[in-house]
């Protein structure tokens, strides 16, 4: 056996040396070692093990083993391993003063659509009580971005927000992350904070909990139900205050249902439930998302980019959008590296975004249908638009008794249709 490096021996180099495997791990079965394994032709990546060396101690490591072959023969293995504590350190919780910073607010929502306007009101609700939270939606619908929100607009604002994406973190190394460590617990632990103590008075936030091993899930209920945490090797509780905000990817009924979430959690930590709609339930809020991801480059990339292109605006909006607003902000990001002209072109586009060549069917009133061709018919795109939406507000005026209803038969807010109203030249009836 050669030497590894010195963060991860368990014990003297000099210890170690020549002598095999299973001599320098007893409680290691010939199948369960990765480099007897290696030397069989079966390759090990990113596995976590727990070892104990023949002087007793114990650790966690994480190892690539690899077979060395030479003209297809089997000659030897390496192993990359990384020690656990080592690991650890690269995942401990800074400080509390490295998280005052700007958090996002209500107001960085971008959207006037009926199903985000719904979602800003239960935001404004939620922000007035210390309830847990559980968001749930799809990837990149901006789920920290409403937990950010509720938590900057409530009174913990001045407190510590911590996130944690329960996905990333190893089970091992999970727990004394969450709830903190005593020296001693385990090899090269130290006494050491978790998330918990360090947010106490603040929020934290869980990401994608629905990931979260069934035995953690059942740790993280006793600490949200005893208000109380107790660090690894300890049996010292620590009361702690904290907001609990949570976030999945999917129904989080469905979770419980096929057996990947607690329901005494679930019932939990969703005593608020929070869905964050995807940008195909809410195509209105392209355009808005559009000049406000372009006015955000144009600072970032020194650039005077004024708009899309009609055949752009058409594109972007028949889309489906599966990755959400992050997918519609990387595909401005990406045009704003190549675009040379005032508006964004179709070329510019990220490769498989659609160019759709059938007319669009915007739905009237009961039992029509306007077809719109996609070519030119003498007026631009931004022109069949606003005539569109002339003749829906106009149609709807004498449906209305008074501003405010016929703002909300129409979906938008009564700033907004002000200001369509004035640049249609639409006068209501007294």
């Amino acid at each position: 056996m050669k030497a590894y490096t010195s963060d991860i021996m368990l014990f003297d180099v000099h210890d170690a040396i020549g002598k095999h495997i299973l001599e320098l791990y007893p409680d290691r079965k010939p199948e369960e070692s990765t480099i007897l394994n290696a030397l069989k032709g079966l390759p090990t990546l990113g596995k976590e093990t727990i070892q104990t060396a023949f002087n007793g101690e114990t650790c966690v490591f994480f190892e690539h083993t690899i077979p060395i072959k030479i003209r297809g023969e089997i000659v030897g293995a390496v192993s990359f391993a990384k020690y656990a504590v080592s690991f650890k350190r690269e995942l401990s919780v800074k400080s509390p003063n490295d998280f005052q910073k700007p958090f996002y607010c209500l107001e960085d929502i971008i959207g006037d659509s009926l199903l985000i306007r719904q979602l800003k009101n239960q935001i404004a609700s939620v922000t007035k009580t210390n309830s847990s939270v559980l968001i749930y939606g799809e990837t990149g619908t901006g789920k920290e971005l409403v937990a950010q929100s509720i938590h900057s607009g409530g009174e913990r604002r001045n407190s510590i927000f911590l996130s944690q994406n329960c996905s990333a973190i190893p089970l091992s190394l999970l727990e004394g992350l969450l709830f903190g460590t005593v020296k001693g617990s385990f090899t090269g632990a130290e006494d050491k904070a978790g998330i918990f103590e360090i947010a106490n008075g603040g929020t934290i936030f869980l990401d994608e909990i629905n990931s979260m091993d069934m035995s953690m899930q059942a740790k993280i209920l006793k600490v949200i139900e005893e208000k109380k945490v107790t660090r690894l090797g300890s049996n010292k509780a620590i009361p702690v205050d904290v907001r609990i905000i949570s976030a999945m990817n999917e129904d989080p009924l469905n979770c419980v249902r096929q057996g990947r979430m607690r329901s005494d959690l679930y019932y939990r930590i969703g005593t608020v439930l929070l869905r964050v709609p995807p940008l195909k339930e809410r195509p209105d809020d392209i355009p808005v998302l559009v000049n406000y991801y372009i006015g955000h480059y144009n600072k970032e990339m020194g650039k005077s980019i004024k708009g899309v292109t009609d055949k752009v605006a058409l594109s972007l909006r028949s889309y489906d959008w599966p990755g959400n607003v992050r997918e519609l902000r990387n595909a401005i990001e990406a045009a704003f590296n190549f675009e040379t002209e005032d508006y964004i072109t179709y070329d510019h586009l990220p490769p498989l975004m659609p160019c759709s060549q059938s007319p669009i069917s915007f739905g009237g009133s009961p039992g029509s249908n306007i077809q719109i061709p996609l070519v030119r018919t003498g007026q631009t795109l931004t022109q069949m638009v606003d005539s569109y939406e002339k003749r829906c507000i106009e149609n709807e005026v004498s449906l209305a008794s008074s501003l405010n209803e016929l703002a909300s038969n129409l979906g938008i807010s009564r700033q907004s249709l002000s200001y369509k109203l004035k640049k249609h030249n639409i006068v209501l009836p007294k």
